[in-house]
Formats: C-alpha cells, structure tokens, sequence
C-alpha cells in the first residue's frame, strides 16, 4: 500500500516516450465519475490508496458541490445541493498523469479502475481517451481539405475549424478540428506544434504529433465502459468500431451516398494501425522535466524544512543533497540526466526557467520589504504630525 512518503524519485518509463513510436498509442485524457455508495471523500480516496495528508479540503466547490478536497491534480467533490449529487472524482488531463505514476505503488490499472466503477453502479460523467500519431499518418490540413471539399461522411451535419493566427504574420499558430456535440465529440489537433508554443520539450526522436481525441459523456461513456471491461474487446478495436460509426474522410466520388466513396489511404491506414492500440501510461514528455515537476510538488517543501532544520547552512545541505542522491541514481536516471545534460538548447531553457524564477521571487521579496518600509516610515510621519498637532493644541 502507498503511505504517500517520497521514498525515491520515480524512475520507471511510466508517462515518458523515450524513442518515436511506430504506431499510434492511446491514453485516458479525462475521467470523471460520481460515487452514490461512499459515506465520505476519505472512504473513496482510501479504496484508490491515495495519501489522504497529501489533501487540502477547501469550502469551495463546483457544478453544485459545496466542498472539495484536492490533492495536485486529483480532485474530489463533495456535499452538493442535494444528498442525491454522491461525491464527484475528476481527473483531468494532469489528473490522469498523477494517478497512473501512482499505479506502481496502488496496484492499480486502468482496467481495474473501470471494474470498479462498474461495480460500484457510479455515474460516469466523461470519459476523454486521446490517440497520438507521431508518424504522420496524417496532417490536420489533410482533415481541413477534406472538410472543405465536402469529403467527409458523418453522422454529424457540421464540424468547425478554430485557428489562432498571428496577426504580425497572418501565420497558423494553432489549429483544432471539431465533430459532434454533447455526448460525443471529436478532437484533431497538432499537440507538437501546441507543445512547442508552450514551451514543452520532447525526445529528439520525435519530429511529428497529431493527437486525435474522442470524448464521451454521460451514457455514452459508461456505455463504453462497459464495452472494454465486459466485453473482452481490445481498446483499439472499440476506437475503430467507434471512429467507423460517426466519422470518415473520403475520396470524392460520383455515388450520390457519400458513405460509399473509398475512403482515403491515409485514413484507411490510421483506421488499421489504432486497431493494434492498447492503453497506454505513456506520453511524450522530457523525463527530466517531469522528473523536476514531481520534485517541484512533492520533495521541495521537505527539503527547505532540513536546510532551514541545519540552520541554513548551505554548503553541508548542498553536499548531503547531491553525494546522497547520486549514490542512489538508477542507470537509467544517469543515462536520462546526461542524455538531457548534452542537448544545449533543453538545458539551456530549463536553467532559464529556473533563474527567472529566483529573480522573479527575489524581486518579490525585495518589493515586499520595501512597502513594508514605506508603510512603517508612513505610520512614523503620520505618528510625528498627530504629536505636532497635539501640541500646538
């Protein structure tokens, strides 16, 4: 069972793509559930092992819920409007992240997680699985073609096309398709191109990212819930029997059924490679940058009450830190920290990243300290001109 202690920095290739993969893979994106048969949060997050000292419980909720208790990205809601509301788990994006590198210790898989939520007659309120291409199988512009040319067959009558554009440049700087609506809807994007606005680095293998995002809500995700659990099917199998059903790019034909025209290779050839996709762990991000996040939110509060414990002294803090845990590295984390170490540009930015934020936190401070002066100089001036009045009274 997790106890929640920072025992070491994970080091297994969970949630890390080390080398391009050569076909798509598929991961949980968002997950969203509301337990009816749980007495408290703490009963819910004890059954998941999650570290119930790790929450902060807050008089703040949403969509009805009066209270919630928060750990990172793991979200619990709880006492809503009305005692029918049960108690809501959220994960979202980052949320799922966190739970699967917590699998290791919890002993829990995605699978298992579906179980029990069937099991337990939970009310599934999204279920978001996102498919990433990074061979090209196809471009976002090849889908937009398509659209424009009257290529697509679909049970949805419109899709919609969001962009954002430099207005210096006129150029493309981002770019997502939508089907669908409600229930179901559909997602095309470049999350390379997206990544790389953001700032986000990846291994050096991979050049090309289209991610492409199926989200269900309501009956239709527990609906598929239930179709991967009970009924044996592979989730790739289920992604294909779900993109056939809703959505197709074609080669325009003369039948006048477009549902009958061929549908283009690339389109084939993606239906093909996703119906090999198991669930995943992984995604596409710098292990040692995740590697920083984790220590951000876990190790950096525990390390700044032993050096303030040591009586701030630095150079002992610093040899403890750095003999002790590199007494400790697996090969794997050396090989990860030289491998990064000698691309210029990742290290480069990740030193930048963390001198602008002690110069943005010392400068902070240093404005701090001086309103506090003014304030304490003003209270003098103000002090000095009350006794002057009340003399010359």
């Amino acid at each position: 069972m997790y106890d929640g202690k920072e025992k070491s920095t994970p080091v297994s290739n969970r949630g890390v793509v080390n080398t391009c993969p050569k076909s798509p893979i598929a991961c949980v994106d968002w997950f969203s559930c509301t337990f009816f048969s749980a007495r408290n949060w703490q009963e819910l997050a004890a059954l998941f092992r999650f570290p119930l000292e790790k929450f902060t419980v807050k008089e703040k909720g949403i969509n009805g819920y009066l209270k919630s208790a928060i750990w990172d990205n793991i979200e619990f809601y709880f006492e809503g409007h009305n005692d029918s509301m049960g108690i809501w788990l959220n994960l979202g994006g980052q949320g799922c992240r966190q739970f699967e590198e917590l699998f290791e210790h919890t002993k829990w898989t995605w699978i298992e997680v579906f179980e029990f939520v069937l099991e337990e007659k939970a009310n599934v309120t999204r279920l978001d699985i996102a498919i990433d291409d990074f061979n090209n199988i196809f471009t976002i512009h090849q889908l937009e073609l398509c659209m424009r040319n009257g290529c697509v067959a679909s049970r949805f009558k419109h899709g919609r096309n969001f962009e954002k554009i430099n207005l210096e440049t006129g150029k493309t700087e981002g770019q997502t398709l939508y089907f669908g609506q409600s229930e179901v809807i559909f997602r095309f994007y470049d999350k390379y191109y997206e990544r790389l606005q953001r700032g986000k680095y990846f291994h050096e293998d991979i050049k090309t990212w289209v991610r492409s995002e199926v989200q269900l809500r309501g009956d239709r995700a527990k609906s598929a819930l239930d179709v991967i659990v009970n009924n044996d099917m592979d989730l790739g199998d289920f992604l294909r029997g779900l993109l056939n059903r809703y959505i197709a790019f074609k080669v325009k034909g003369n039948d006048t059924n477009r549902a009958r025209w061929k549908n283009t290779r690339w389109w084939d050839k993606f239906l093909n490679n996703i119906g090999k996709i198991k669930l995943s762990l992984q995604a596409p991000d710098k292990s040692v940058l995740r590697t920083k996040d984790w220590i951000d939110k876990q190790v950096l509060a525990s390390l700044a009450t032993l050096y303030i414990s040591l009586g701030s002294d630095d150079k002992l803090f610093n040899d403890y830190i750095i003999e002790k845990g590199k007494s400790q590295m697996s090969d794997h984390q050396l090989q990860m920290a030289l491998e990064f170490a000698n691309k210029d540009d990742f290290r480069n930015q990740l030193k930048t990243d963390m001198i602008s934020y002690i110069q943005e936190k010392k400068a902070f401070s240093k404005q701090q300290a001086t309103n506090q002066w003014l304030q304490t100089a003003g209270s003098i001036i103000q002090y000095n001109n009350e006794k002057k009045q009340q003399v010359s009274n």
